[in-house]
């Protein structure tokens, strides 16, 4: 039996298994014996239906995942401007619906087949650390934006962050990017979502079911968010390790990354580690109201919140703003 696993994030994995028999010619005899005597009717087919002949795909792969790839490409129409084509394994009509649900017309996305759709924009780039820092206060809002339509990324990371160009404002654009593992509040499924910057509480869960259901919260959502930023501060050591955990699908090996990742601070750990135990911590009771206002207030003293090495009046700060949030 030969499966393709998707449990990490950016790779692909197959594995095998093999199961031995005593008798190569009977075990030969059963397996033609039921190919040849199956009713065909109960075989099913899926009909391959061409993309638009008026798309034309570049010799460029722009991204891949476990479930899709994005292609450069070019309309066969006189002009010769350059866009981004994904193509998935599965339907794409609920990412199509959630980028109109969140930007309505701002970005030109058109479904061009059941698996496949076109955005009309110049190819973006992965968003580079300084400007992930320097934005994260507008990532953070298409996220809260998302939430306010009861929208579950549960995808969040870097490489799903892209800047593209505004031709109209001559400016670059932060854009939250691939919505194919979103969900929406209150479902409970299977999760396909990120695992380097997943939240304690599902990987725990996988840990103890890889395959269970999981009812994921807008707490997740953040602590990802989090997650991402502390990625792009700590030694590259650590980002290596976690890399291997992830691509091995070791749920017990990345909560263990993260361990050692705080514990590596001889003296009081980062205030971001604080921020993220303190969201683990209250998962359950987090409300709409308390996790934005708290998230909105981190953010607006961001500039302590990201630094490594922290002063007194950083931590009189955040602790005064974890009071609020919850007094004890």
């Amino acid at each position: 039996m030969v499966r393709r696993s998707t449990d990490d994030d950016d790779q692909f994995k197959y594995e095998a298994s093999l199961q031995a028999f005593q008798d190569e010619n009977e075990y030969l005899s059963q397996y033609l014996t039921m190919f040849f005597t199956a009713d065909r009717s109960k075989f099913g087919f899926c009909r391959l239906e061409p993309l638009p002949d008026n798309i034309r795909i570049d010799n460029r792969l722009l991204g891949i995942g476990a479930n899709a790839m994005v292609f450069s490409c070019s309309r066969i129409d006189g002009q010769s401007n350059e866009y981004a084509l994904k193509i998935s394994n599965d339907s794409v009509q609920k990412e199509v619906s959630i980028y109109q649900q969140l930007y309505a017309d701002k970005y030109r996305i058109v479904q061009v087949h059941p698996n496949a759709f076109l955005f009309l924009h110049p190819p973006g780039r992965i968003v580079s650390k300084e400007n992930l820092l320097d934005n994260a206060h507008l990532i953070w809002n298409q996220i809260k934006k998302a939430h306010q339509r009861r929208i579950l990324h549960r995808d969040i990371r870097r490489s799903n962050i892209i800047e593209i160009f505004n031709e109209k404002m001559n400016s670059n654009e932060i854009l939250l990017i691939d919505w194919q593992s979103s969900m929406e509040f209150g479902s409970t499924m299977k999760y396909n979502g990120t695992l380097s910057t997943a939240s304690k509480f599902i990987l725990e869960e996988l840990a103890k079911n890889r395959n269970s259901s999981l009812e994921c919260l807008p707490v997740d959502d953040c602590v990802s968010f989090m997650k991402m930023i502390l990625l792009e501060l700590i030694a590259e050591s650590f980002k290596k390790a976690l890399s291997s955990e992830v691509q091995q699908g070791s749920f017990s090996g990345i909560l263990l990354v993260y361990y050692e990742m705080k514990k590596s601070w001889k003296k009081k750990p980062p205030i971001l580690f604080e921020v993220i135990d303190f969201l683990e911590k209250h998962r359950q009771h987090f409300n709409e109201d308390k996790l934005n206002a708290f998230l909105d207030q981190c953010l607006e003293n961001r500039q302590s919140l990201f630094q490594l090495d922290n002063q007194q009046t950083d931590d009189n700060y955040f602790n005064q703003l974890t009071r609020q949030i919850f007094p004890s």
